[in-house]
């Protein structure tokens, strides 16, 4: 199949290629084989095939129909891309699920083996082989023969002499190394195999291991054999992504470190956007000014995800990503919603702002006031250790439920360090689902990101990302409420005041604003040397 195809021609050669063998339905998911949420080209095949390019989503063919079912996020998205493919959408949560689906048809679902997806896409990009580095042990905090350890101990616990651990961000952490294979997420494409003997295995591309790399392993056991040769089938769950949620006490430090980096880059970006003509901006120039302004911070070492530059009506698709096909100009009204993020040596951060650029309805105003009254409720809570993301999403969402409002996608999730910015096992969601119900401890890290989007018009959301930490509260004597936790604001950048309509703030979230402007000027003010940055902070984290 050449690249000049349409997805609408994809389509109908993999129909004739199923009729050829005897397929009913072929179902090709976004993730690659160690289920990623971003994937290297190697294995987009979900978007090779339907021309959809979001993060999420999965096709079902069979010779009379073919769906992409994605979540809310990219309902909208889809709808434009799938326009000609022969696909149609399916929502999550809307219609019915893929299970059902196949169910009424009396199908068992049917997948794409490597070799096969190999004959069909003509010029299938090839494995990435991003070099190794290892991470010191001053960024890691714990090392890999200590993490190494941990494992084996829950080995010997649960009976398993082998494990074979197939997630990249876990094979990254626990060996305290990166790469650079999938776009956003420092991972190298790899297998570890774990044994209880400690004759240890990383089936990776020799041409990715450098000699230092090679030593690295010796000295923790590990042996290196090709990519390929992984036994696949030994594939199992492991605690590594509750371990690894847990930040220790220097990763947690190199947070708040990338942070106060980060909140630099996006002063110098709100006080140049500020005074400036917009009309000579667009999507994609604001999207690279600010790049880089972070590319000149110390410890750099890329974006964390794929920069949400998305200007008034576009605000209303939640994970649009300007291209030059649907870049547009900025003009000085209604609202920029900037929704980025960048993995220093540090740490990892992402952070939406939603900015005024010109005078503003009465409607845009009560929006933002109402996104930043939820913002403000989830990041303020105090709770008991073990609530879940579940129990504490509703305060996101109360004082826009009060007015007809509501959002789609999750209010949080957990935040990697440097490694996937979506980290599981927690998640802030309405809906019920594992990642909705896993206890939230000190020391996870979790985003704070309701938003509202009025399709065709305008969107806003507000996010921080956020340290889970103990809560500095009396237990009440004889009570039976436990350890109190609460978050501590890693985000370090001041929210516009201007569309504010402050008579919808309570006073204590009036109180809550000022705190934490103080805290972002107090913390910012002594690494700004410019002097129109620094009076710039200066009036934006004033009292309100």
């Amino acid at each position: 199949m050449a690249s000049q195809q349409s997805s609408a021609d994809r389509l109908a050669l993999l129909r004739s290629w199923m009729k050829e063998q005897g397929r009913q339905v072929i179902v090709v998911p976004t993730e690659d084989p160690h289920g990623s949420e971003y994937v290297p080209a190697h294995w987009k095949t979900r978007e090779w095939l339907t021309g959809f390019t979001g993060s999420a989503g999965t096709a079902v063919v069979t010779q009379e129909e073919a769906y992409l079912w994605t979540d809310s996020r990219y309902w909208l998205a889809a709808e434009e891309q799938l326009e000609g493919s022969g696909f149609a959408l399916k929502k999550d949560l809307v219609d019915e699920t893929i299970d059902e689906w196949l169910q009424q048809r009396g199908l068992t679902a049917q997948y794409l083996t490597e070799k096969e997806t190999d004959a069909l896409w003509e010029g299938r990009p090839a494995l990435p082989l991003s070099q190794i580095e290892i991470v010191p042990l001053e960024l890691a905090g714990e090392s890999a023969e200590s993490k190494l350890s941990r494992l084996l101990s829950w080995m010997k616990e649960n009976g398993r002499n082998e494990c074979l651990v197939s997630s990249l961000a876990e094979i990254g952490w626990l060996l305290n190394m990166r790469g650079d294979d999938i776009p956003y997420t420092p991972v190298f494409v790899s297998y570890l195999l774990v044994r209880e003997s400690g004759a240890h295995v990383l089936y990776v591309s020799d041409k990715q291991v450098t000699p230092e790399v090679r030593t690295y392993l010796k000295g923790l056991g590990i042996s290196v054999m090709p990519y390929e040769q992984a036994p696949a089938h030994l594939k199992g769950e492991t605690p590594i992504p509750y371990w690894r949620a847990v930040k220790n006490e220097t990763e947690q430090a190199g947070y708040r470190e990338a942070h106060i980096r980060d909140g630099i880059a996006m002063v110098r970006f709100l006080r140049m956007i500020d005074g400036a003509d917009v009309t000579q901006w667009t999507e994609m120039s604001a999207d690279r000014t600010l790049t880089a302004l972070r590319a000149g911070q110390p410890g750099f070492r890329g974006l964390s995800f794929e920069t949400i530059s998305a200007y008034g009506a576009h605000g209303a698709v939640v994970h649009y990503e300007p291209t030059p096909e649907t870049d547009i100009p900025l003009a000085p009204k209604s609202f920029l919603l900037l929704d980025s993020g960048g993995h220093y040596d540090c740490g990892s951060t992402d952070i939406t702002r939603t900015i005024p650029l010109g005078p503003l309805t009465e409607e845009e105003r009560r929006v933002y006031t109402l996104v930043l009254k939820g913002h403000l409720q989830l990041q303020n809570a105090i709770f008991p250790e073990g609530t879940c993301g579940l129990q504490l999403d509703t305060l996101a969402r109360m004082a826009m439920w009060r007015e007809g409002h509501d959002y789609g996608h999750g209010t949080g999730h957990g935040v990697g360090h440097r490694l996937e910015i979506h980290e599981g096992p927690c998640q802030f969601r309405k809906n019920v689902r594992p990642d909705t119900v896993a206890p939230l401890y000190a020391g996870q890290t979790m985003t704070d990101e309701p938003g509202i989007y009025l399709a065709g018009r305008f969107g806003v959301r507000h996010e921080n990302t956020m340290l889970i930490r103990p809560a500095e509260v009396e237990t009440y004597p004889g009570g039976q409420g436990g350890r109190f936790l609460c978050f501590e604001p890693l985000t370090m950048c001041p929210y516009d005041k201007r569309p504010i309509v402050k008579e919808l703030l309570t006073p204590e979230e009036m109180s809550w604003l000022n705190a934490y402007h103080e805290k972002v000027r107090e913390t910012l003010l002594p690494r700004l040397t410019d002097s129109d940055d620094r009076a710039w902070l200066i009036s934006a984290t004033s009292v309100l």
